[in-house]
């Protein structure tokens, strides 16, 4: 399992990912640099600080984030978004439905809020099987900003009964494992306070096997600790994943990976390990993208990606919260991208060009395709035109294995041999 901070969409993103070309908005490119390690992973889940709530779209402190965030979420590999935070309810009851609905219509798990009780006796706790194992998926918020829905609309809020009453479910289900996501904290503050700690503890009694939090926009600490005889995860705070906050601490978050084993019946924590991420905006043409970038040398292979400014910052961050971790975490590696790893090579190729099988008259709706969308991603060029490729490829002869790849899937036959790099895609004249 992976597990990221905050999705979410200030003003000024709403504002820059609009394309003015298509009249659509663009977050593909933004999420480009994480989606090979989140796919890396079975389970991947974001924490959905924002509705899907329709025009008009609005940042703080009342959240609607344009469709296509969610659907970039999809297409970049998460495959659970929680949905019960403290702004579930910033606009109202058509907020929490559409969300719901639009989440639906992607085909994507979710969990937190629901249309009414009879859905949530059905689907909660999230029942999530993969390679024998069977996990139970719990979401809950501390509140909603002082507002609320009206029946039979359902957040899930922090409350004793209603965890017990959960846990048990999910015990009698046969869940191997109980992952409790839990949106609570003093936001901007480093370490947990008194509230977390109580519930992390009520959580644990009740036979919970992790807790992960979110809210507080910062970075707080990752601890394996033992419990009885029983190892536990706690992530006090992701911190955020994708924001405009330009603040020291809020710059970005943390993703972090949980390995579980299942042997003669008996289900394990294994290796815990993450990666740090910063946010980086940056302009580029008709859109401004807000790039979500793990530790890597990216100026060494596109040297003005990154300013000396953004990168006295980038380096900032990261130093703070390896501080931190150095100091309060227990039991978890930093993973960074390496130049020589398959990931790393493939930053190269994205930083500095590509060919690609370009597919004419594009259905983007393909992306979300489940025998065909893993195989394709789209892109924005400079003048704000979108683009559906298929592979990322080293040179033209590997291209054409694609191209023909592509033909033999029979959905399309317009196709060409595209040349990328970070200022134009060009067709190579055959």
């Amino acid at each position: 399992m992976i597990f990221v901070g905050d999705v979410m969409q200030h003003d000024g993103q709403i504002e820059a990912a609009y394309n003015s070309t298509t009249g659509t908005y663009d977050y593909e490119d933004g999420f480009k640099f994480v989606k090979p390690i989140l796919n890396e992973y079975d389970i991947r889940i974001a924490n959905l600080e924002v509705t899907l709530a329709g025009k008009p779209y609005k940042g703080y402190p009342q959240f609607s984030a344009p469709d296509e965030l969610a659907t970039t979420l999809v297409t970049s590999g998460f495959n659970v978004i929680l949905t019960s935070n403290n702004h579930s309810c910033d606009r109202g009851d058509k907020g929490v439905a559409r969300t719901l609905d639009k989440l639906d219509e992607l085909g994507v798990k979710h969990t937190g809020t629901f249309r009414n009780k009879a859905e949530r006796d059905t689907n909660y706790p999230l029942m999530i099987e993969k390679n024998g194992v069977k996990i139970a998926m719990l979401n809950y918020t501390y509140g909603t900003n002082g507002l609320t829905v009206k029946a039979p609309l359902i957040v899930n809020y922090i409350d004793s009964n209603v965890i017990a009453a959960d846990v048990a479910k999910a015990k009698s289900l046969k869940a191997d494992y109980i992952v409790c996501n839990m949106h609570w904290g003093t936001e901007y503050k480093p370490l947990p306070n008194s509230y977390q700690k109580k519930w992390e503890s009520y959580c644990y009694e009740l036979g919970v096997d992790m807790v992960i939090g979110n809210h507080p926009h910062v970075i707080q600490p990752t601890e394996k600790k033992k419990i009885g005889n029983e190892e536990k995860l706690t992530v006090w705070s992701l911190g955020n994943f994708v924001s405009n906050m330009s603040i020291r601490y809020t710059r970005g978050g943390i993703m972090v990976g949980a390995h579980i084993t299942k042997e003669n019946g008996s289900t394990k924590l294994g290796d815990v390990n993450h990666h740090l991420v910063y946010v980086l905006k940056r302009q580029e043409g008709k859109t401004k993208q807000y790039y979500i970038l793990p530790d890597f040398n990216y100026n060494d292979y596109q040297s003005d990606f990154i300013s000396s400014a953004e990168k006295s910052k980038m380096d900032e961050f990261f130093n703070d919260s390896r501080a931190l971790y150095a100091e309060h975490a227990i039991g978890t590696t930093e993973k960074s991208v390496k130049s020589d790893s398959k990931t790393g090579k493939l930053y190269q190729k994205l930083l500095k060009e590509y060919f690609a099988v370009r597919i004419h008259n594009p259905n983007f709706d393909l992306l979300l395709d489940k025998s065909i969308g893993h195989y394709l991603h789209q892109t924005t060029s400079r003048d704000g035109k979108r683009y559906l490729l298929s592979g990322i490829c080293e040179n033209y002869d590997q291209a054409k294995g694609i191209r023909q790849f592509i033909l033999d899937l029979k959905f399309t036959d317009d196709v060409s041999i595209v040349r990328v790099t970070p200022s134009e895609i060009t067709k190579i004249a055959e």
